[in-house]
């Protein structure tokens, strides 16, 4: 593991398929209704298992060696991906450290993919929050997906932004 910033509590590593299975089992409860909005009926780690399958890279945010977060970015076009990001409730109690990480792991994938686009809960407002926190640009108009309405949101680096 790395940490993503030299003093950060927060290191970035590979997850196992036991911390897939962990966070699965301790998600914090905004994700687990975000995936039930979208996905009604179906399990959370059934969901994320799809995502790390289709995903290019998948990381773990970890503290003091325990898995907090996963995080993946699945591909859309040529430098455009959508990321996804399910936490444990760990990851509320130290919102602001989570943040700072957030940001710093976003900028390294963007070297991948100048352009994330995602579409984010409505309700889920500590999501909403995060993708403001790490420069996403919301669109203002809601749209209904499954249960609930969701802001499509894009950030793009911004020597990219020149080249649409």
């Amino acid at each position: 593991m790395t940490r993503l910033k030299n003093n950060s509590s927060i290191a970035l590593g590979v997850p196992t398929l036991c911390d897939v299975e962990f966070v699965a089992s301790n998600l914090r409860e905004s994700d687990r209704k975000d995936m039930e909005g979208l996905h009604p009926g179906k399990p959370a780690r059934e969901i994320i298992v799809g995502d790390v399958e289709y995903s290019a890279f998948v990381y773990g945010l970890y503290r003091d060696g325990r898995i907090l977060a996963l995080f993946g970015v699945i591909p859309l076009a040529p430098g455009v991906g959508t990321p996804w990001l399910v936490g444990t409730g760990e990851v509320d109690e130290t919102p602001l450290s989570f943040a700072r990480a957030s940001h710093r792991l976003l900028s390294m994938l963007q070297r991948s993919f100048p352009v994330l686009d995602t579409w984010i809960c409505s309700r889920n407002s500590k999501s909403v929050r995060w993708h403001q926190w790490c420069g996403f640009e919301f669109e203002k108009e809601k749209v209904r997906m499954g249960r609930a309405d969701y802001f499509y949101a894009r950030r793009t680096v911004k020597e990219f932004r020149g080249g649409k």
